[in-house]
């Protein structure tokens, strides 16, 4: 019995370490509150990247907690997301070479400064659509999975039973298909526990949330952000599932 958390379209964080004054990444708020979780509860933590936002982008990011990103890619790795959060479902009608070129890089910066160990090839495309074009740019960019929103829609071209699905291999795509379980963002901390054991009887469960909402000054701000993120990992950990990367669940 596994889990795996995931945060999307995260940039925000990466702009404020760059632009302030912090002496460890783990002073900002924002990552504070998952090392807090990873401590108390194990939990292991995937922030998909924008690569660019309100002019800032990831090669502006500074390299000096390039060390403290690699002693900790144990639990806190990065992987691409899109080159940016608008137009909505930037890749559903993608070429090649624009796919291609965002998630090189994306990971490009991420090497640089954090490091490959830090980086992850199982992602969340944007708004869950790519075209055939924009697979198989991911898929030579590295990708080995995505993650889809199979319980609610069609997901990269495939239908899929999301509420029975673990993961599987679509040979065609060449790419690992997960299920998301549950966007917390979307309920109020009241529902989490209920919406969560809707999903008891799977083996595997896929919870994310997204990095805007965290912030005060976001127009659709959660107050309750960190308090529904613990309430997800917590009812997770009580039901004995263990946090896990995608990539060892398909080695298993």
């Amino acid at each position: 019995m596994f889990y795996r958390f995931s945060v999307d379209d995260n940039i925000r964080f990466l702009q404020d370490l760059t632009e302030g004054e912090y002496s460890s990444v783990f002073e900002h708020p924002y990552l504070k509150m998952y090392k807090d979780l990873h401590e108390k509860y194990g939990t292991k933590i995937q922030l998909n990247l924008f690569y660019t936002m309100n002019g800032f982008d990831l090669s502006m990011m500074t390299d000096k907690y390039k060390k403290e990103w690699q002693e900790n890619s144990h639990w806190l790795r990065f992987s691409f997301h899109s080159r940016s959060d608008g137009p909505p479902f930037p890749y559903r009608d993608s070429d090649y070479d624009e796919v291609y070129r965002d998630c090189r890089d994306v990971h490009r910066e991420v090497r640089r400064f954090a490091g490959e160990e830090c980086l992850s090839y199982f992602i969340t495309v944007h708004y869950c659509q790519a075209s055939p074009e924009a697979i198989r740019a991911l898929r030579d960019c590295g990708i080995r999975g995505i993650v889809g929103l199979f319980k609610e829609a069609e997901c990269y071209g495939r239908k899929r039973d999301g509420a029975s699905m673990t993961f599987e291999y679509d040979k065609e795509l060449g790419m690992y298909l997960f299920c998301n379980d549950i966007i917390l963002n979307l309920y109020p901390l009241s529902m989490v526990e209920g919406l969560l054991s809707r999903d008891d009887h799977k083996d595997f469960t896929e919870v994310m949330i997204h990095e805007q909402y965290y912030y005060p000054d976001y127009f659709a701000h959660v107050p309750d952000f960190e308090k529904i993120v613990e309430a997800a990992i917590r009812y997770l950990t009580e039901k004995g599932r263990k946090s896990i990367w995608l990539e060892e669940l398909v080695e298993m």
